[in-house]
């Protein structure tokens, strides 16, 4: 199922996520407004705004009224994805051109920093002390994840435990955020509240975990970046962590050899996919996948039957389910 399709519930009111996305990204500076639809309009899913609305109708909130925090929501991953072309040189952002390549990083960060800024404009909005703390709850794990990340980046020891500690603050906390921003907006109890973000950890990790193996198994167009670019840029993620611990002595040093190298074609890309396929640990990552998928689907369970409810399980289900 496309997640069109799953978030036909909300359809109508991602659309107006789009208004405000639109409204809200203008400037001064022709550059920034540039810059910053250019990001925004570049196919992105909208899974973050959509967990968002989806959470607030299914708690009974008027889901027109959250169209402006799920924009905010989107402008902060806009920001986040802006700074990680930078610190990982990308080439490509859901097959276009990355910023850093057309403006050069300094406007990247700095067009990222105005994302940032009018997200909080818009959340301030709301005049509500617990979206702000969420939000900037969420900025700063991201922010401690891409640290956390850069720190571990050429240490061969990192274990499982420690890559989901990274994933968590890096992607999942923002997942996490969007559900409990709809939450507090519909007024929820407190247990529901933590549900909800329970929810959001969990799928955020999933697709993650997803994304390790899809950038092994999908193709360029699909991807959205070019097949192997986690390890062209020298990133450990679940698939090589594992590999490492079982590998002989033979590939290890194949796997060790391609993390470092400044470049690899596509027959030395084609051995280590054999390599992982070979250990099985591109099914392994995508099984631990699974594993959150049915902890985040188990936290939708008290709540009552309701499109909404199924739209976020089919969501949960999605992460996993891709095409490749």
């Amino acid at each position: 199922m496309s997640l069109a399709t799953i978030c036909l519930p909300v359809q109508a009111d991602l659309k107006a996520v789009e208004d405000v996305l639109i409204q809200h990204t203008g400037s001064s500076v022709g550059l920034v407004t540039e810059a910053a639809k250019y990001v925004l309009q570049n196919g992105g899913k909208r899974i973050r705004p959509a967990l968002l609305l989806l959470t607030s109708k299914l708690l009974g909130y008027p889901v027109t009224k959250a169209a402006d925090l799920g924009a905010a929501v989107e402008m902060i991953h806009a920001a986040s994805l802006m700074h990680d072309d930078v610190l990982d040189d990308a080439e490509i952002r859901r097959g276009k051109p990355a910023s850093n390549v057309k403006w050069g990083n300094q406007i990247s960060i700095l067009v990222g920093d105005f994302l940032w800024c009018r997200a909080s404009e818009i959340a301030i909005s709301y005049g509500n002390d617990r979206i702000l703390s969420s939000i900037t709850a969420a900025v700063k794990n991201t922010t401690e994840g891409e640290i956390l990340e850069i720190v571990r980046s050429s240490d061969f020891d990192i274990n499982e435990e420690d890559y989901l500690r990274i994933i968590e603050l890096k992607t999942a906390m923002l997942f996490a955020c969007s559900c409990q921003l709809g939450a507090i907006l519909a007024g929820a109890s407190k247990n529901f509240e933590e549900t909800m973000k329970t929810y959001g950890l969990n799928i955020g990790i999933a697709f993650q975990l997803a994304d390790d193996v899809l950038d092994y198994v999908s193709n360029d167009v699909n991807l959205g970046k070019k097949t192997g670019t986690d390890l062209c840029e020298g990133k450990l993620t679940l698939p090589i962590i594992l590999a490492l611990k079982k590998c002989s002595e033979g590939e290890g040093k194949i796997l060790k050899d391609a993390l470092l190298a400044n470049t690899l074609d596509a027959a030395k890309l084609k051995e280590i996919r054999a390599i992982l396929e070979n250990l099985g640990t591109l099914q392994e990552s995508m099984n631990l996948a699974k594993k959150y998928v049915k902890i985040a689907k188990d936290a939708l369970m008290p709540f009552k039957p309701s499109l909404e409810r199924d739209a976020l399980a089919a969501i949960a289900d999605y992460a996993v389910s891709r095409d490749k």
